[in-house]
């Protein structure tokens, strides 16, 4: 008698288990179906499309087995649901995977352009300074430099020419820019995002660089003036405009929508693959690690002055949270 209630109450117990299961999948396939959607109207500006904005590429590590389970067991309503969200993500982010079908008439001047997230509190200089000799970028641009830190860095003498013209840093900011060629203008924007600006004298002609960094979007109408202003900045440049830096956002934000309507990312354009960039340094989330890096928040754009010809995030982070990312430009003819 005992041994029959308990097989029956196994039975029932692995039927509800079945049933919230499938119940559990119904509800996260709508869940993403509505965030397709609002990523549009209220935006990030909502916590959790801004969360799932974040980590859009992480929603196929759950959605593709969801889909083949939905489709093994023949819930065909289920499956479309499934189905509709994977390939509108999947669709979003092919190009990253693709062979690259533009062509340009670039000129024979090539630009490479490195951006790098130090941390500020870095004890590992000396493998962040071998990462720099090894890239020899002509441009480095750099965020989080502390007053100790730029010292550090001031004696890169065996690859950029010393002095002030090569070398721009406003401490408040944490920003720097080194530039093997001289930099003949420089304005600080802080309250645009932490923006630096110089314009470099380069064997094909005089460029701008902005070396930016915004603060993170866990203060939404900061973070997001900062990059409106940004947006409104870039709108009012004329000639060649490179824009790198730690950008604190990812590439289907609402934000990063108002960049990418007016320049080009070098990852999408002669990268491959995600191009994860941050952390880097092996957090832990409630004592169980990030083996790896999980969003890029880093970027490189361009205007149309420039057809990039490479672009990769870097493997060693070099004591930093951040792994650098490097792109190679040419100006277009």
């Amino acid at each position: 008698m005992v041994i029959n209630l308990i097989i029956y109450l196994l039975k029932n117990l692995l039927k509800l288990i079945r049933h919230l299961f499938w119940l559990g999948l119904w509800v996260f396939g709508l869940a993403i179906l509505l965030w397709l959607p609002l990523r549009w109207w209220p935006g990030d500006r909502l916590r959790p499309v801004q969360m799932l904005n974040y980590f859009m590429p992480w929603l196929l590590v759950a959605l593709t087995p969801a889909l083949i389970m939905a489709a093994t067991a023949r819930r065909l309503k289920l499956m479309m649901v499934l189905a509709i969200s994977t390939l509108a993500i999947a669709l979003n982010f092919a190009p990253l995977f693709l062979p690259r079908l533009d062509v340009a008439l670039a000129g024979n001047t090539s630009l490479q352009v490195m951006s790098y997230n130090l941390l500020y509190r870095n004890q590992n200089l000396t493998d962040a300074l071998a990462i720099i000799r090894q890239e020899q970028p002509d441009i480095l641009l750099l965020q989080e430099v502390t007053p100790e830190i730029a010292k550090t860095f001031q004696t890169l003498h065996d690859i950029y020419p010393d002095g002030p013209a090569h070398y721009a840093y406003d401490p408040p900011s944490g920003q720097a820019t080194i530039s093997r060629y001289p930099i003949l203008q420089v304005e600080i924007a802080r309250e645009k995002g932490r923006i630096l600006k110089v314009q470099v004298d380069t064997p094909g002609g005089l460029i701008n660089v902005w070396n930016v960094h915004p603060n993170t979007p866990h203060n939404w109408p900061r973070h997001y003036h900062q990059l409106t202003a940004l947006a409104g900045d870039i709108a009012g440049v004329e000639g060649p405009l490179i824009v790198g830096g730690d950008f604190n956002t990812t590439y289907h934000s609402e934000v990063y929508r108002l960049i990418n309507r007016q320049l080009s990312n070098a990852q999408w354009d002669a990268g491959w693959g995600f191009g994860f960039t941050f952390p880097a340094n092996t957090p832990r989330i409630r004592a169980v690690p990030i083996l790896t890096p999980v969003i890029r928040i880093d970027h490189i754009f361009h205007n149309d002055y420039f057809f990039a010809q490479r672009a990769e995030t870097l493997a060693s982070a070099g004591g930093s949270d951040h792994l650098p990312i490097v792109a190679e430009f040419s100006l277009v003819k």
